[in-house]
């Protein structure tokens, strides 16, 4: 079991350091927000408001009364509002609700007031730096934690965290924590800590859908792990627990979830849209290429897009009008079923090409950085974000080839897992910001561990004195 006074006095004073530096960035970037929320943003703040005012998990509904010439009661719009509100997963709301609630002052009831919201985001993306430097220690030392600290606090896209009000500065902060109890569970191996890690899982679910399938392999990682070296019975008990209670954590909102949509909801309903999109060969698995291919079947059902640019037809409307060739199944249903249809179509038809597809997702997915809402990308960051991301991969392949480290080679399962789901749906550079923080400190450990070697193999090269002597 590490212990914390085995780490060196120089160690704490430089990670204090590195905390004092990026929690300060980070307070910056609180103060001085993004001036224009995204639509993404604009749902958590919503939901989010409805939470601390009412109670209620729903979007945002059209102030006043409903109009004489409307078919839906207020009721239905209600209803209709609280299904939608379930695309977006519940924790990243949640947080936002408690800041709400901490605050002083009726702030829900201007929905234009998110500063509170900004301040909830600096105290989460700075807790990740301190995370970071628990899971560079655990994984190898205490000077890699601070190395990985730092990586992580002056890297731009988590520092600019608090300027946007995304899920992605809590979802990096939960699987952060989730593979540092991981990484306690494979050094100690003791189930304690994988019923630990199972529950953070479960909160990394409830953050970012999109990592549905990591504690599942996870867990069949270490029951063929710790079966083979230990006991299949050790096995199946570590394993076993971290799935139920990653179970635990997600079932009472899997419940609720699935009573409000009248079917059953395992986190988030949406995931029909994702999939068509990013199965869409002619759009390129992309939102703005799909609106560029399917244009013309738009402007069909809606004349008034007809001189508009592809690019500002809104997602919905041609998603929408996708889901309406199947009249008689839900609009997500029948999404889904269009993605079937894509996968038959394409993935079988034109496998060639269809590969080339998800290639190209899955090099998008990591040579682009989260821009945290500004416009245009910089190329001295995409250039830094390339290089940490090159680095931090050939690390992580150093620990997982010549070391075997199980705690390293978990982190690389995780992340691949993220980029396979996410070039079958939609890949962007944002997509990549959860799973930062674990890249870089796996990378720095394996970096370590690199090093470490080199230098064993240099002191153990016989010097000229000992080759003459030997002559």
């Amino acid at each position: 079991m590490p212990r914390l006074r085995s780490i060196s006095r120089g160690a704490w004073l430089a990670f204090v350091v590195v905390l004092l530096v990026g929690g300060g960035i980070r307070l910056y970037q609180a103060q001085n927000p993004q001036p224009k929320l995204s639509q993404d943003a604009l749902s958590y703040t919503g939901i989010a408001q409805n939470i601390a005012k009412r109670g209620e998990y729903t979007g945002r509904t059209k102030r006043g009364p409903v109009p004489k010439e409307s078919k839906r009661t207020g009721a239905e719009i209600r209803k209709d509002a609280e299904i939608k509100a379930l695309h977006w997963p519940p924790f990243t709301p949640h947080m936002f609700a408690l800041a709400y609630s901490m605050a002083p002052g009726d702030h829900p009831s201007s929905r234009d007031d998110t500063r509170v919201l900004n301040y909830a985001q600096w105290g989460v993306s700075t807790a990740t730096i301190v995370v970071a430097f628990a899971l560079g220690w655990l994984l190898i030392g205490a000077w890699t934690g601070v190395a990985s600290s730092a990586v992580v606090a002056l890297y731009p896209p988590l520092a600019w965290g608090p300027s946007s009000l995304l899920s992605e500065p809590l979802g990096a902060f939960f699987v952060a924590c989730a593979f540092t109890a991981l990484t306690l569970a494979w050094r100690t191996r003791r189930r304690p800590w994988w019923a630990m890690a199972g529950a953070l899982f479960g909160a990394v679910i409830l953050t970012r859908t999109d990592l549905l399938f990591v504690p599942l392999f996870c867990a069949l990682m270490g029951l063929v792990i710790i079966g083979n070296t230990v006991s299949w019975r050790l096995g199946a008990q570590s394993a076993g627990l971290l799935l139920l209670t990653a179970a635990i954590v997600v079932a009472p909102w899997a419940i609720y979830a699935s009573n409000k949509a009248g079917k059953f909801v395992s986190v988030t309903t949406g995931g029909g849209s994702a999939l068509f999109v990013g199965t869409y060969l002619p759009g390129n698995g992309s939102t703005f290429d799909m609106k560029f291919a399917l244009k013309d079947e738009v402007v069909e059902r809606h004349p008034d897009y007809k001189d508009r640019h592809y690019t500002s037809i809104p997602a919905q409307v041609v998603l929408d009008d996708v889901a309406a060739r199947h009249p008689e199944l839900e609009r997500d249903a029948a999404l889904g079923k269009e993605a079937r249809e894509n996968l038959r179509k394409y993935a079988l038809g034109d496998p060639v090409k269809f590969g080339q597809m998800m290639a190209f997702k899955a090099v998008k997915m990591w040579s682009r950085y989260a821009r945290g809402g500004f416009d245009h990308t910089s190329p001295w960051w995409t250039a830094l974000h390339d290089l940490i991301v090159v680095l931090s991969a050939m690390g992580i392949l150093w620990g997982v080839v010549r070391r075997r480290d199980p705690a390293i080679a978990s982190v690389g399962l995780g992340i691949l897992l993220a980029t396979g789901v996410h070039t079958l749906a939609v890949a962007h550079g944002r997509y990549n910001l959860p799973l930062m923080p674990i890249l870089i400190c796996a990378g720095c450990a394996g970096w370590t561990l690199a090093i470490r070697e080199w230098r064993a193999r240099r002191r153990s090269r016989p010097g000229p004195e000992t080759v003459t002597a030997h002559a």
